[in-house]
């Protein structure tokens, strides 16, 4: 009994051994699946993670380039601590290293002292308000004495509750557009210059007119007052014809001195057909001296929004091509006619010669700088006329008359959404050459 107690007893350790061998055998297994499983995750994870280090240094690489090429200085404003940082770029701008500096330091600093002010008034209402994007013009003080007109347009991080907590923007530096736009108005300028020379003989006449007509109102006062009972109506009448000449002759030199003025487009409200009688009155001399007929037709429009010294302009460009074009010798009466019409929502103003025409592979090109149909012109006249009429919102054509000799040139403005002036009096102002 003894012996078999003993051989059971061994048969179940056994057992038990072999069971636990395979329980731990098949633990192992599993722990080194397990290990083999989490090795391989870790070497994904670390080609992973190198992937994801090298395409940010890509990244970080292609943004610090960005910033090198771009002509705008970066900048970053963290509302909470009132640190402001910039791109490397700035250092011009700023005058200043790229390191976090208070913004309000800055700005009193940077800000030219005539724009201090606003800015900080304006940014002051800006992050008061609600709105998302900031932007504004204004003068920082380089180095030495330079100044350096700026643009700015920031994005401004609001959180829930509307408070600011980051802005990110950039600044524009406008000196080569302020210079540029300084060149522009020196160009137009002198083509004003130009202008007036050509139109002397309309000038002269328009001033001569009003100053022949006072001094023989003058001298006829002169005689009514050597009378004895000198007639008090007639006298009255003198003196208010007087005073008429007087403010016409006035309003020549005004609008004379007006084309001579280097000045900034003013936008106002302009009655065109005034415009446009202001430059027939100009030019009607040398429409007379060239044997053409120059004619005025205005139309009934409304009032417009514009600067009307530069439209004038305009206008006597293409009337001084007008009657350039019809000056040539041809066969047939010589005509310029000037119209205004309202049409669609917008008003068009054309200029009809019945001269030489358009070369039709020159119609695109007329309206380019240098480009000249005269031996002595500069092609600079209409390529300023499409410039102003573009910056009015029109758009300028020209096109050979359908039907007869000759082109028209014309000048196409909108209308203000407002505009509900009273139209202007369709009347048809003659000025011919035999007059």
């Amino acid at each position: 009994m003894a012996i078999d107690c003993h051989g059971w007893m061994f048969w179940l350790s056994s057992s038990l051994f072999f069971a636990c061998s395979l329980i731990l055998g098949a633990l192992c297994a599993k722990h080194r699946a397990q290990a083999r499983d989490l090795s391989e995750r870790l070497r994904r994870s670390r080609s992973a993670l190198k992937r994801t280090r090298a395409q940010l240094r890509a990244r970080i690489e292609r943004q610090k380039l960005t910033l090198r090429a771009s002509s705008d200085v970066i900048f970053y404003w963290n509302a909470n601590s009132d640190l402001l940082r910039w791109s490397t770029n700035g250092v011009r701008i700023f005058n200043a290293p790229p390191r976090p500096s208070n913004a309000r330091r800055v700005l009193q600093r940077c800000v030219d002292k005539r724009d201090r002010e606003r800015v900080q008034h304006e940014l002051q209402r800006f992050m008061a308000g609600s709105e998302a994007v900031w932007e504004n013009e204004f003068t920082l003080k380089g180095r030495g004495k330079a100044r350096v007109p700026v643009r700015v347009r920031g994005i401004l991080v609001r959180d829930a509750s509307g408070k600011p907590r980051k802005m990110v923007g950039a600044l524009r530096d406008m000196s080569d557009a302020r210079a540029a736009d300084d060149a522009a108005r020196a160009l137009a300028r002198a083509a004003r210059v130009a202008t007036i020379g050509e139109i002397t003989a309309g000038i002269t006449h328009e001033v001569n007119q009003p100053l022949g007509a006072i001094l023989n109102n003058a001298e006829t006062g002169l005689f009514l007052l050597q009378r004895k009972r000198p007639s008090m109506a007639m006298l009255r009448a003198i003196l208010e014809d007087i005073r008429k000449d007087d403010l016409r002759a006035s309003q020549v030199v005004r609008r004379t001195r007006l084309l001579l003025q280097n000045r900034e487009m003013v936008r106002e409200r302009v009655n065109l057909n005034k415009v446009l009688g202001e430059a027939v009155d100009l030019l009607w001399m040398q429409a007379k001296r060239k044997g053409i007929a120059l004619t005025l037709s205005p139309g009934s429009i409304p009032a417009i929004d514009g600067d009307s010294v530069h439209l004038q302009q305009v206008i006597i460009n293409l009337i001084g091509n007008a009657l350039d074009a019809t000056a040539v010798d041809i066969a047939g009466s010589k005509r310029v006619e000037v119209l205004s019409q309202y049409l669609d929502g917008r008003v068009r103003v054309s200029v009809r010669d019945t001269g030489c025409g358009i070369a039709p592979e020159h119609l695109e090109e007329i309206f380019e700088s240098f480009h000249s149909g005269k031996a002595e012109g500069l092609g600079l006249g209409l390529s300023i006329a499409r410039a102003i009429v573009k910056a009015h919102g029109g758009h300028i054509f020209a096109a050979n008359n359908p039907h007869g000799p000759g082109a028209t040139v014309a000048f196409e403005l909108p209308v203000p959404v407002d505009g509900s002036t009273a139209p202007l009096p369709a009347e048809t102002l003659l000025r011919h050459a035999a007059d």
